[in-house]
């Protein structure tokens, strides 16, 4: 009997986490790049560092060697059962001084031709932040085109942008704005 009620306390414990932000009826996906190593092929991908995190060990990192991070991509389809009008990324950003010019991006492609952009949006995150050297959380809404359709691809990572300085990102998610 204590066996089923130590269980039971740790299952509820365990259901306890808290989702990015407040409702989670919106919260579509997440990562804290924590189960990314081990997921992925050997070897793993220089974006993928352990210099600093917001929470765990790891978070994803654009350098003057890292032009572009590792990062979501996924059908539209597959991300949201119901077409979606706006997302919101939000996430924690790590920027050590002025040099760190990186932006937060999202991008949706045709991938019946992945060569045409039908949206990209970017947060300058050195515009945003101006705070050095510490986690700082960042959003971005994000109004989608009324033409996409489930088999579009998003695609959300960071990109250096000819920046002379690194970029730290860690606990991304993406919501469904309603």
């Amino acid at each position: 009997m204590k066996k089923l009620l130590y269980a039971t306390i740790a299952l509820g414990l365990a259901g306890c986490g808290d989702k990015p932000t407040g409702n989670p009826n919106n919260y579509l996906t997440s990562s804290d790049f924590e189960t990314v190593e081990g997921w992925m092929p050997e070897p793993v991908p220089a974006s993928l560092v352990r210099d600093k995190a917001h929470s765990g060990r790891y978070s994803i990192k654009v350098d003057a060697s890292n032009e572009y991070s590792i990062g979501y991509n996924n059908t539209l389809g597959k991300l949201s059962a119901s077409k979606l009008k706006k997302i919101r990324l939000h996430a924690w950003v790590n920027i050590p001084d002025k040099n760190s010019q990186a932006i937060l991006v999202a991008q949706i492609v045709d991938p019946a031709n992945p060569t045409k952009t039908l949206l990209w949006e970017g947060l300058r995150l050195g515009e945003k932040v101006t705070t050095y050297n510490k986690w700082v959380e960042v959003s971005l809404d994000i109004a989608l085109p009324a033409t996409i359709n489930y088999t579009n691809r998003l695609a959300v990572y960071l990109w250096r942008a000819n920046s002379s300085g690194a970029t730290f990102l860690d606990d991304l998610a993406i919501e469904k704005v309603e």
